[in-house]
């Protein structure tokens, strides 16, 4: 039988709702987490081409026209390989700080 009004007494199920809680905080801790890594991760790219973009454009398209001369294309595609290879040197050792760090 229970107590009055909910106050005194024991409750059998008191000690298994807390881990049971516990889990679920956990289980949306972690979904947040992986949210923000996922938004970070598209924010990241969205910010890679763009400036890729924008910097072998400015570089390599100097007369503008309807289509893209073969001096054009190598020139974008050499733009891009570097700034790839310049991204992802940054990166790795941005992350190589970071971990130091922690």
């Amino acid at each position: 039988m229970g107590s009055f009004l909910g106050f005194g007494g024991g409750n059998k199920n008191e000690g298994s709702t807390a881990p049971a809680a516990d889990s679920q905080a956990l289980e949306v801790k972690s979904k947040i987490k992986n949210s923000i890594a996922q938004e970070m991760a598209t924010a990241y790219a969205t910010g890679l081409v763009n400036a890729l973009s924008e910097n072998c454009f400015q570089k390599c398209i100097i007369k503008p026209s309807d289509s893209l001369s073969t001096a054009d294309e190598k020139c974008i595609s050499d733009c891009a390989s570097k700034f790839m290879r310049s991204w992802n040197l940054i990166s790795k050792e941005y992350i190589s700080r970071i971990n130091k760090q922690s």
